[in-house]
């Protein structure tokens, strides 16, 4: 029989993902298909792009810790879909995640856009510093 050795990062990552994969992996499969580049696999904004960038990518397992205790559900949702985000705040640095869910055609409805958002929003407040193990 061949064992498999996984490296650290991917046994962090499956770990950390494997209740979302459970419940409900659209969270999981659209965190790690259009996030991970950047925030890494577990959150901690050391993904495989973070290096090239010209700002430091943010921690997302710390951003209940920097609020408080409680995770900013609206602030990341708003922040996230990148849509109506004021000029005023300054450059932005990743994806109007909003327009890309909405497709290259702009094919799928607004419901199907929060819908992802939300998914994303979830898997990243399970990803939080002192959350239960999965």
């Amino acid at each position: 029989m061949k064992r498999v050795v996984l490296g650290p990062a991917l046994s962090i990552a499956l770990a950390l993902a494997a209740p979302a994969l459970a419940a409900d992996d659209l969270g999981a499969r659209l965190y790690f298909n259009h996030c991970a580049a950047c925030h890494g696999d577990d959150g901690e904004g050391t993904g495989p792009v973070a290096a090239s960038m010209r700002v430091t990518v943010p921690n997302l397992r710390s951003l209940a810790q920097r609020n408080g205790g409680n995770f900013p559900v609206d602030a990341v949702r708003a922040y996230v879909d990148g849509r109506d985000v004021l000029a005023a705040h300054g450059d932005r640095q990743m994806p109007i995640w909003g327009d890309v869910f909405r497709g290259a055609d702009q094919e799928a409805d607004d419901r199907t856009v929060r819908r992802r958002i939300a998914a994303i929003v979830d898997f990243i407040s399970m990803l939080q510093y002192g959350q239960p193990s999965p």
